[in-house]
């Protein structure tokens, strides 16, 4: 046990030596300032979608009426919480115009992206029109509210169902394959789940690399008391080239399977170094 508390203090430190000095004090400040109003406007908005979303439940006719209507709601809340964050002035977006119309233009995809950010998420659901998540198991309340909007991992039948169900609807599938924040040096193993479903249903990858700025203060390891020692958070988000489902036809599930979830960390792995000098 001390060994182990001894492991994790050399390596927080040697995490605190590759931190880049803070350049600018009072953007600092106003950094913190501005990620608790962010903490604020988040748990403004959350808890309204939460209930306007039982309301819906409430007075639903159709589940796929319920499910569209959901998903509107939720991306038109991911819109609203990101424009509050760009105002006051707490992140700054960059992606190219042709790939925000290439995302606005996604049907039946599945989409797949390094994980940086606890904002990551909501960035990519209001990029990405009728996009679904996968519900984490165990989560009983949420998986219970969001019933019939996003896929839920309970099972993998209850995953595939919900997959195909979205799919039929036009809507794409947001994956992290690592499942887990992205640490700052280095990555996690990628989980082949979006490949399977990309056989399973029949459906195209599009890989997204989520770039920029140091996510220190909103990322792994958890700082939340910390902000971005650079000046604002950057998020510039890169579409990769696309993942065709045919290319991958000829081979077996679990081969085709393993090329797929190493052709995603290639191409990830790729333009973090190209872009951010970044080793993943």
């Amino acid at each position: 046990m001390k060994r182990e508390h001894a492991e994790k203090r050399e390596s927080g430190g040697r995490e605190a030596e590759r931190l880049p000095k803070i350049r600018n004090i009072p953007l600092y400040a106003y950094g913190l300032f501005a990620k608790l109003v962010g903490a604020v406007l988040f748990a403004v908005i959350a808890p309204v979608t939460a209930l306007v979303l039982l309301i819906f439940r409430i007075l639903r006719s159709k589940w796929a009426v319920f499910g569209r209507l959901s998903r509107t709601l939720i991306t038109l809340s991911c819109r609203l919480f990101i424009c509050l964050l760009r105002f006051i002035c707490f992140m700054k977006l960059k992606i190219s115009d042709e790939d925000k119309k290439k995302l606005k233009g996604l049907r039946s995809a599945i989409v797949v992206a390094n994980h940086p950010s606890v904002l990551d998420l909501p960035l990519l659901l209001a990029l990405v029109p009728n996009a679904s998540l996968v519900l984490p198991p165990g989560r009983r309340f949420l998986t219970g509210l969001l019933k019939g909007v996003y896929p839920a991992a309970s099972s993998w039948q209850d995953l595939l169902g919900g997959c195909r169900a979205a799919r039929a609807q036009g809507g794409s599938i947001i994956i992290f394959p690592e499942r887990c924040l992205t640490p700052r040096t280095g990555t996690n193993p990628y989980r082949r789940t979006a490949a399977r479903l990309s056989r399973e249903c029949g459906c195209d990858i599009q890989p997204v690399y989520i770039g920029g700025s140091d996510k220190y203060g909103l990322g792994s390891p958890a700082a939340p008391f910390a902000y971005c020692r650079s000046g604002r958070y950057l998020y510039e988000l890169k579409l990769l080239p696309p993942l065709l489902l045919a290319d991958y036809a000829p081979l077996k599930d679990r081969e085709a399977s393993l090329a797929v979830t190493k052709k995603i960390h290639d191409e990830v792995s790729a333009e973090a170094y190209l872009s951010d000098y970044r080793i993943v």
